[in-house]
């Protein structure tokens, strides 16, 4: 399965991409068309939709900046784009991972680009609100973590075995 997916990474990679990132624009847009900024569906509950405009970063932090935010955003996605053809090209979990955060980047970035600030509604609980392209960043760095973790365990176990 796992050579598979390699052979086909030209294929799925920018289908990851692409669905992520049209899912947020076009959840974000009928967000913008639905609810005015402020305004709840339900109004009330542990879970809503919420319309914010973050004008700073993840968890509303850095506010006021977005110039700094938005060259921030694109050496993130540059970063990140080298990091998926030249680091990750032999491991699915961290193409796919990699691919998340690069949908959840060029989400949020175009959001600075259009309307100079970044569209959230997803509302849990006292989280703060977020959006689909935050939830791809997050799960792809979680999907990173995991993946160094197993393999600093393998290595560690390795390095033991060698010496013996």
């Amino acid at each position: 399965m796992k050579k598979m997916l390699l052979k086909y990474k030209n294929i799925y990679i920018p289908l990851i991409v692409s669905i992520f990132f049209l899912l947020d624009q076009i959840s974000k847009e009928i967000i913008i068309r639905t609810l005015k900024v402020g305004e709840s569906i339900p109004e009330e509950g542990f879970f809503r939709f919420t319309h914010v405009r973050n004008f700073g970063s993840a968890f509303s932090i850095i506010q006021d900046a977005n110039l700094f935010l938005m060259i921030v955003g694109i050496l993130a996605i540059i970063l990140i784009t080298y990091f998926l053809i030249f680091v990750a090209k032999d491991s699915v979990t961290l193409q796919i991972s990699i691919s998340l955060q690069l949908s959840g980047a060029f989400g949020n970035i175009i959001d600075r680009i259009r309307l100079g600030s970044v569209t959230d509604f997803i509302d849990v609980g006292s989280w703060p609100v977020f959006n689909i392209a935050d939830s791809c960043i997050s799960v792809g760095m979680a999907m990173l973590a995991f993946y160094l973790y197993i393999n600093w365990k393998e290595e560690r176990k390795a390095n033991e075995k060698d010496n013996l």
